[in-house]
């Protein structure tokens, strides 16, 4: 069940990105290398598979019924094709940034601060999803004591 689950998520998420990948207008050359340099710049791509990479043992321990081999193989693709990934981006910052925008980023990223920023990004992604995980939790405890106040009665997921 589970297994099909993931391909259905998997499948519709193909769908739906392909959709408006055809829908989008190509941009321009020139921005398209900006873009390029700027996703080189702040390790956009390589931060998102850094991301997965942390998420996954959260994955796991919540996904019980998914083999191993699945998440090994799920993050070696990740891994291996973080290029097309890449390419996504581009579209996607392109149609949100100008040249000029992405040149202005750029200009930013090549600085001193920047490339401070671009390097300390991952710890700085890890350290606020632990942090999120506690927020978060802290949350649901307060949620679930106050409901459990109030009678309601926490039992077997249906």
């Amino acid at each position: 069940m589970e297994r099909r689950f993931v391909l259905a998520f998997i499948a519709a998420g193909a769908v739906a990105t392909s959709g408006r990948a055809q829908r989008s207008p190509q941009p321009d050359p020139a921005t398209v290398a900006a873009v390029h340099r700027l996703l080189e710049l702040t390790q956009a791509p390589q931060l998102a598979v850094h991301t997965m990479e942390a998420m996954l043992p959260a994955q796991r321990a919540s996904n019980p019924r998914i083999p191993g081999q699945f998440w090994d193989a799920f993050l070696a693709h990740a891994r291996r094709d973080v290029g097309l990934f890449a390419d996504s981006l581009t579209a996607i910052y392109a149609a949100h940034f100008s040249k000029k925008e992405v040149d202005e980023l750029i200009r930013f990223y090549e600085t001193p601060t920047g490339r401070r920023l671009a390097g300390l990004q991952p710890q700085i992604t890890q350290e606020s999803m632990m942090m999120g995980q506690r927020w978060g939790a802290e949350i649901g405890r307060q949620v679930a004591e106050s409901l459990s106040q109030a009678g309601v009665e926490f039992g077997e997921p249906r």
